[in-house]
Parts: C-alpha cells; structure tokens; sequence
C-alpha cells in the first residue's frame, strides 16, 4: 500500500502556516533545502502541486486548502490520542462541539458551560464564527449546536430553543444619576454610545427611540463589551445593554444603572439538528424557556 508520509505531511503543515519554507526552516531548526525535497515528495505523492508562488511567498492553492484541512484534522486526533492515551483516560471519550454567534457576549451567560468542563468524559470545543457559517457547520455535522441572538433562517433539519431572554437597560457614569427621575426622556440629554449595524440590538434600540420620541447625540458606534464599558465608566456617554453585561458592567462603582427599557428584550437561542439527543440537547433543554 501507498502510504502516506507523515512527516511529509507535517512538515507541509508547517510551510503553510509560516508562509514560506524559510519561515518553516527556521521554526523545525532544519535545512531550506530538506524542507523543499518533503514538500516535492509531499507533492508527488499525491500526483499534484499544492503550493502557488506568488511575490516570493508560497500561498496554498486548491489542492492545497483541500490537503491542510486534512492534515489539521489529522494532527488534532494526534494531539487528542496522545492526551486520552497519557493520561489515562477511558475510551471512547465524547465531545461536545459548540457554535456562538459574534457579539453573543453580551446576551450569553456563559456559566451555564462551566458545569460542562468539570466533566472527565467531555471535551468542551467552544468556536465563534458568524452566524451563517455556524449554520452550514451545525447542517454538516462540524457542530453538536449554536447559540445566537433569533432564530431566523434555520433550515426544516433544525429546531430552536428559547434557553434565556435577557432584559435591556440603559447604564451611564454616576455623574449623570440627576436624570434617573426623568427616564427615558432623560436620554436625550445625554451623548449615546450606538451599536453597529450588524447588532440586533441596534434596530431595537432605534425602534425603542422612535417610540418615546427620543434623540440622543450619537458619539460612536461599538460592538465590543470592554469599549461599552471604557466609554461609560469615563462619563463619555450611556450605554444600552442586556442584563448579562448590565451585571457586568454595574459591578464599577462609578457605573449605574439609568433604568430598564421594558420593551426590549434580547433572547438566547439554542439551535439543534432535529436527529440531535447528544449532550447539547440535554443543555439547551434542561431549563427550556420556549420552543418554537
């Protein structure tokens, strides 16, 4: 049988991260040339080029993005079977592959996983990716299951679940607790810190502003939890945000809390394929809220 080289193999997987072969050289601590002759031996193998030269730099082409997929797949059950092996772990030892949406961080609790990780028979892999690359993973199996910000645009295969609803407040420097009396009209006097388009948030928050009349000066617009927190901490402007970051944020003594924008709530959604009863399910259903 043909078989595959190994280090061969590794020692592409190197070059491709590092660019090019004296990058890799100088990583492995061996000769350009050596370098180059497991590349070609790589290369005939599998009857095919995988590199592209362009600007004095190796850049992988198709059949290369094909065969560093393979190998990073090969490398971590290598890593994986060394630590199970090493440490004495039983087998078959499960894992639970989980998907979070960008900006989840302000809506996500995340210590409902740490139970998770206490677990000796379970590894966690936590991976955040945008929501419509998360869905394509969960359809092909790469993920047991995501958690996002709505439901919208799952497939027939899928079924969400309501795992949390946080409610939304406006939070601000203590300087500014003269206006607590007058919420929410009060907003309009004070400079706004606004989220970015690509933030649900947002098009609720604009919603809620038409609704009671108000305009507050927009300074900025930020997607990012610590810049929220810098800029009301310093009294630059307020801040709307969901319980889990009010929580978060209310814990610096110069931050408080202006009042709750009882029309806004922001939900969590556990999203699942159908044919899915693994560790994920028994998670997102453990304290179910709502299904839709």
């Amino acid at each position: 049988m043909d078989r595959l080289n190994f280090n061969h193999l590794y020692y592409f997987y190197i070059v491709s991260k590092e660019g090019s072969i004296k990058g890799a050289s100088e990583k492995l601590h061996v000769s350009q040339p050596t370098i180059s002759d497991q590349i070609k031996l790589l290369e005939e193998h599998f009857n095919c080029r995988l590199f592209e030269r362009k600007n004095r730099g190796l850049y992988l082409n198709k059949e290369g993005e094909l065969a560093i997929k393979y190998a990073e797949k090969i490398f971590d059950l290598s890593n994986e079977l060394t630590m199970r092996l090493r440490n004495n772990i039983s087998l078959p030892k499960s894992s639970l592959d989980i998907g979070i949406t960008h900006f989840m961080s302000q809506y996500f609790l995340y210590e409902n996983l740490l139970p998770l990780f206490k677990q000796n028979e379970v590894s966690i892999n936590i991976k955040e990716n945008e929501r419509h690359l998360l869905l394509a993973d969960l359809e092909e199996g790469n993920i047991d299951l995501m958690f996002t910000d709505n439901k919208d645009g799952i497939s027939s295969t899928m079924s969400a679940y309501r795992v949390g609803v946080n409610r939304t407040f406006a939070v601000a420097h203590k300087k500014y607790s003269k206006f607590k009396k007058n919420f929410p009209q009060c907003l309009s006097e004070i400079p706004f810190l606004n989220y970015t388009n690509d933030s649900f948030l947002k098009y609720e928050i604009e919603l809620f502003f038409s609704k009671h009349g108000l305009a507050p000066r927009v300074i900025g617009e930020a997607d990012d939890i610590d810049m929220f927190e810098v800029v009301t901490a310093k009294g630059i402007a307020f801040s709307i945000v969901p319980e889990v970051a009010m929580n978060r944020l209310s814990s610096d003594k110069n931050i408080i809390v202006l009042g709750e924008l009882e029309e806004l709530q922001t939900s969590v959604w556990g999203i699942l394929k159908n044919s899915y009863k693994g560790l994920g399910y028994q998670l997102i259903t453990k304290n179910l809220k709502d299904k839709r």
